[in-house]
């Protein structure tokens, strides 16, 4: 069944691009979800004006997203916690603490669902995370995760001195 696309849909394509997908696809999920319609001459015509003020909107969210990646790329952010004396967190860091983070130190205001974590942050050290901005627009931010307790830090250090083997 031919469909055009309503908007972008990332396994698909581009909003106003007409593909061809199986029939219970398109009837079951696409069109319901209002991400497809059926491929008609008159839908054909409405999405052609449709695409034209998309390609507008676009070229405007592109500035947008070089924007803010000017602005947090590169950046650093340190989050304190608490966390065991082995370093493990008592909680995580998840995407939401990063965007909130970004927004309190950059005032830039970023979806957490844009955020790249593949999994969520529960030990203290440095890690580098993928904000996608938009299709091909990323910013790399390097998160350094600290334990807000110094006795940590202290206990580390002793731990690490104490596996050295002393010499006769």
């Amino acid at each position: 069944m031919k469909v055009i696309l309503t908007r972008d849909y990332e396994k698909l394509g581009n909003a106003g691009d007409v593909i061809n997908v199986k029939d219970g696809f398109a009837k079951n999920f696409l069109i319901p979800n209002n991400i497809a319609l059926v491929a008609t001459q008159g839908n054909l015509n409405q999405m052609e004006i449709v695409k034209k003020s998309l390609i507008k909107k676009e070229a405007k969210s592109i500035e947008e997203a070089k924007n803010i990646a000017a602005i947090i790329d590169g950046m650093t952010i340190n989050i304190k916690v608490n966390s065991s004396p082995e370093g493990k967190l008592y909680g995580s860091i998840t995407t939401k603490d990063i965007a909130e983070k970004i927004l309190e130190l950059k005032k830039v205001e970023l979806d957490k669902k844009k955020i790249d974590l593949e999994d969520h942050i529960k030990e203290v050290g440095s890690y580098e995370v993928i904000a996608r901005l938009y299709k091909e627009i990323k910013a790399a931010i390097k998160l350094e995760v600290t334990s807000d307790d110094v006795v940590v830090q202290e206990v580390q250090k002793e731990a690490d001195t104490e596996e050295m083997p002393e010499e006769v």
